[in-house]
């Protein structure tokens, strides 16, 4: 320090002012270091803030998450309180006893159902039956309509038109609708050539 003053006087300058820059050097020399502290410490100061807030936040957001939980806990105890409970229990008693009906009923409709198909079986049996029994008598009763009508031709009875008509149309049943041949088709031509060969001239060209 008095080095540096015996310098500045050297060099003809007063004492006062020699004291007074050195005193501005020294305060220069100060400002400089608390800088360079202050560039050191305020990142790390920034750095502890943002902790601090980061967990200030963090403790926040768990007190929130707390809150919801007791929230929720505190509704789902509403939900499932000992009269919510005992009312689900009867509401599932009465559904229980309701798939126990309901099973109950379908096995007794199986069971009537078993039976029903059993005797529309047995009536679709019988009703064939009868079908064919309706049309075997039928197709006899056809059948012997057209021999009556050729038991006439051989007895060589006068066949007039309108019996022709008829026969033609009981042939007609016989065989497209009943389906029948045999005896009735040979009985049916030997009358259907009777008729065209009645040696009734005058009645045939008044028929014709």
């Amino acid at each position: 320090m008095g080095d540096i003053i015996k310098g500045i006087e050297f060099l003809g300058i007063p004492a006062t002012i020699a004291i007074v820059l050195v005193g501005l050097f020294l305060i220069l020399q100060i400002i400089g270091e608390l800088c360079e502290i202050k560039g050191k410490i305020v990142p790390e100061f920034l750095k502890i803030r943002k902790y601090f807030q980061r967990k200030k936040q963090e403790k926040e957001g768990i007190n929130r998450m707390i809150l919801d939980c007791k929230q929720a806990l505190l509704e789902f105890n509403s939900h499932y309180s000992p009269a919510n409970i005992a009312k689900r229990d009867t509401w599932m008693h009465e559904v229980d006893d309701s798939v126990r009906s309901n099973d109950e009923l379908i096995q007794k409709l199986d069971g009537k159902m078993d039976k029903l198909l059993e005797t529309n079986e047995a009536l679709t049996t019988q009703l064939e039956q009868v079908k064919s029994n309706v049309l075997e008598n039928e197709a006899d009763r056809l059948r012997s309509e057209l021999f009556d009508c050729g038991n006439r031709c051989r007895r060589r009875i006068r066949l007039h038109p309108e019996e022709m008509d008829h026969i033609r149309d009981v042939y007609r049943k016989y065989s497209e609708v009943l389906h029948q041949n045999g005896p009735g088709q040979r009985e049916f031509n030997f009358i259907a050539d009777y008729y065209d060969k009645q040696d009734f001239p005058d009645y045939h060209q008044k028929n014709k």
